[in-house]
């Protein structure tokens, strides 16, 4: 980190002197381009990348096959939406993407069924009180923990 602010330094010291000389402008543009591109990376670079298997929130019910009948019906949507100029095929593509969005609309209630099912079988039967209880009734908290820092960076 410090040979990179040493860096940008020699080149922000090195470049106010060639502005106030007036010498070699080509020089000049290709030291300011370096400058922005070590900025820009500088800015751009993040502590902790995001996960790019699941970006936000994540729903246990979601499928693949979900996601392909998604897909397949906004295609159907988009074929049906741009068809302007033939009325008979315009109403067969109609036919087809209201089919497809009524199952695609059946698997993801099927879906959620199961899944709460599942969600339900796993918890104690013996405790009414349970998870699912607490759940359906929106009584679950989230535990909450907070870390302090000291100045230097170092957990108390």
């Amino acid at each position: 980190m410090e040979d990179k602010e040493r860096n940008t330094d020699e080149i922000d010291i090195e470049l106010n002197s060639q502005v106030n000389e007036n010498t070699e402008i080509r020089q000049f543009t290709v030291k300011l381009e370096e400058v922005i591109q070590i900025t820009c990376r500088e800015i751009s670079r993040q502590k902790n990348p995001p996960n790019t298997e699941a970006k936000g929130k994540t729903v246990p019910w979601w499928t693949e096959t979900l996601k392909i009948m998604r897909n397949r019906t906004k295609a159907l949507r988009r074929l049906y939406q741009r068809m302007t100029s033939n009325d008979e095929l315009r109403e067969n593509r109609k036919n087809q993407y209201t089919k497809a969005k009524k199952e695609y609309q059946a698997a993801i209630k099927r879906e959620k069924i199961r899944s709460w099912k599942q969600y339900c079988t796993t918890t104690s039967p013996n405790n009414p009180w349970n998870e699912v209880y607490k759940l359906a009734n929106n009584k679950t908290r989230s535990k909450q923990m907070i870390t302090l820092q000291k100045l230097d960076g170092t957990k108390t």
